[in-house]
């Protein structure tokens, strides 16, 4: 066993109260928006919590979340990515409003399932997991859960020679142990079926795909592209400097001409310029808070073993990696390179010269001293408050910009037979979306219709933004 790394299984609270994992939690449960937290802890948290008893600490596969715990930490992020994503989408939208009412929280709840159970078959298909006292293989569609069947003994983690084929099929039957029949019977039998056929999605889908499996095959690729990145330490580099938000102002201001000229006195310097900054080289920066702990990774050993790789931190080290995956080298900015006494607070550094420095500052601006120009807003007559009344303050701004804009001759909206004509694409332009506004139009009798890419006010509604006659 000489060379043989053995890794240790946490207990499911230990790897859900991790910081990185505890964050991507609670920002599921803002997307879950659930009445009372036994629901949530009923609903979401229980899976999650299976999950972690799922993998506990076994990595995802040899290219991604390849760290110990990285199956699981794969499942949080994948889980709140998929969140996100599904809150702007519409579910559903062949069905009537009372049946979507009613099958959206089904829907919400059955993208979050799909994405927890994704990965259930990936540390199986790429690895074997050995048990180290008695050097038995795990197989998750035999003995369940890793954290059970390893009882708190210590495994080995060995690279398979070629990953086993996907198979969605065992991933869906995998997803039923873990989730069990009783949060399965709240889902409707055409929700069901669509998430069962989104869990380990396709990345290139044949035929119609559906909403659930888009939003799911999304999710995972944005959770794999940041894992990439971690682990290649790309990020941007900051290249300029930021002024701040008063110089901002003054240059984006008009100033009024003086109306006489002013004699100077004496010894007076001329006005004061902002020097911009120039770039300095980029430099390589480390992983922010929440991808800092993704470093340590899986490498092969001697006898094919895999094992921790090391920790990556400082000047001149490499982060371990899988075989296959060259060794990448972080580079640590030098710290001498700074100007003594100079914050970058991360920034390129501007130049060792303190004369340069001082002349790449801003000159100071009392705020007082900016001018302000005011936009001249139109009062709203009787109409406007009556037309519009108890509608949502976003859609009562939306009119006043739009006829300000109008009137300005910033936008361009028509009259014909039926009632005012405005494109979908300016009503995007102000913020809100156009199914919301015909929504909150049709609720009010407003509304002559919706075609495509264009909105017709009725005749009321439309003469609040342009008269009749009016161009």
């Amino acid at each position: 066993m000489s060379g043989v790394t053995l890794h240790q299984p946490l207990p499911a609270a230990e790897l859900l109260a991790q910081t990185q994992n505890q964050r991507r939690i609670d920002l599921i449960r803002q997307c879950a928006n659930e009445a009372r937290e036994s629901e949530f802890e009923r609903r979401w948290l229980a899976v999650l919590e299976r999950c972690a008893q799922w993998f506990s600490t076994v990595p995802l596969n040899a290219d991604l979340y390849r760290e110990p715990g990285g199956a699981f930490r794969f499942t949080v992020e994948t889980a709140f990515y998929t969140m996100r994503l599904a809150g702007g989408q519409k579910f559903g939208a062949t069905l009537s409003s009372e049946q979507r009412r009613r099958v959206e929280p089904q829907y919400n709840y059955a993208v979050f399932l799909a994405a927890v159970c994704s990965g259930l078959d990936e540390p199986y298909r790429h690895f074997a997991i050995v048990r180290q006292r008695d050097q038995a293989e795990w197989n998750p569609s035999a003995h369940g859960g890793a954290s059970a069947w390893l009882g708190g003994s210590p495994y080995i983690v060995r690279r398979r020679a070629a990953p086993f084929a996907i198979e969605r099929m065992r991933t869906a039957m995998l997803a039923q142990m873990l989730i069990g029949q009783e949060l399965l019977a709240d889902l409707d039998a055409a929700v069901l079926s669509e998430m069962l056929g989104a869990i380990n999605p396709s990345q290139r889908p044949d035929g119609a795909e559906s909403l659930i499996h888009k939003v799911v095959r999304h999710a995972i690729e944005v959770a794999a592209d940041f894992d990439r990145k971690a682990q290649r330490q790309v990020f941007e580099p900051v290249a300029f400097s930021v002024p701040s938000a008063v110089h901002v102002a003054a240059a984006v201001q008009p100033v009024p001409a003086p109306t006489a000229p002013a004699t100077a006195p004496a010894g007076a310097s001329a006005a004061a310029t902002v020097a911009a900054a120039t770039p300095a080289d980029p430099i390589v920066v480390g992983p922010p808070a929440s991808t800092a702990q993704t470093s340590p990774s899986l490498s092969p050993v001697a006898d094919g073993t895999v094992s921790e790789g090391i920790d990556g931190s400082g000047p001149g080290k490499t982060v371990g990696d899988v075989e296959g995956i060259p060794r990448v080298p972080i580079v640590a900015p030098d710290a001498a390179q700074a100007a003594p006494g100079v914050d970058q607070l991360g920034l390129p550094f501007l130049s060792d010269d303190p004369a340069k420095l001082a002349a790449a500052r801003p000159a100071s601006i009392n705020p007082a001293d900016v001018p302000t120009a005011t936009r001249e807003r139109q009062v709203d007559t009787d109409d406007f408050a009556t037309v519009l009344k108890d509608v949502p303050n976003m859609i009562r701004e939306l009119f006043r910009l739009l006829r300000e804009d109008v009137a300005a001759g910033k936008a361009a909206v028509r009259w014909d037979d039926a009632g005012l004509v405005v494109s979908k694409r300016l009503v995007g332009s102000y913020g809100v979306a156009s199914d919301t506004l015909v929504e909150h139009l049709r609720k009010r009798s407003l509304l002559v219709s919706n075609g495509n890419g264009e909105i017709i006010f009725g005749p009321r509604a439309g003469e609040l933004i342009l008269a009749r006659g009016g161009s």
